[in-house]
């Protein structure tokens, strides 16, 4: 498996708002957490970004997207459709970069 690139790490923070909205969600994958960290690779480019909350329905993840020093906003992004060359995970499934579609910098893999 191939390491994972150095994480960007500029933090935001949700409302308590958000929190709740994205905690309660139907099928919800997480817990949310009011600070989030920037996902993308150290150098990338466009705006920050941090998965704020899946579900075990696909096509919902929800992502709060901000630039420096600026709020966040949470906006519901496709995943990113590069897979691992020829790699699968133990259920027989290729393995996807774990970010959303066109996002800047270095693809994620799970660990």
């Amino acid at each position: 498996m191939r390491q994972r690139p150095p994480a960007c790490g500029i933090p935001v923070h949700l409302t308590p708002q958000d929190v709740e909205r994205f905690t309660g969600i139907p099928d919800a994958a997480y817990e949310v957490r009011e600070e989030q960290t920037c996902h993308l690779s150290w150098i990338h480019g466009g705006p920050h970004a941090a998965l704020v909350q899946s579900s075990d329905i696909p096509g919902r993840e929800w992502w709060a997207v901000w630039e420096s020093g600026k709020r966040c906003r949470v906006v519901l992004l496709p995943c990113c459709a590069v897979t691992l060359d020829g790699a699968v995970d133990e259920d027989g499934e290729p393995i996807g970069c774990c970010l959303y579609a066109c996002h800047g910098g270095e693809h994620v893999w799970m660990d």
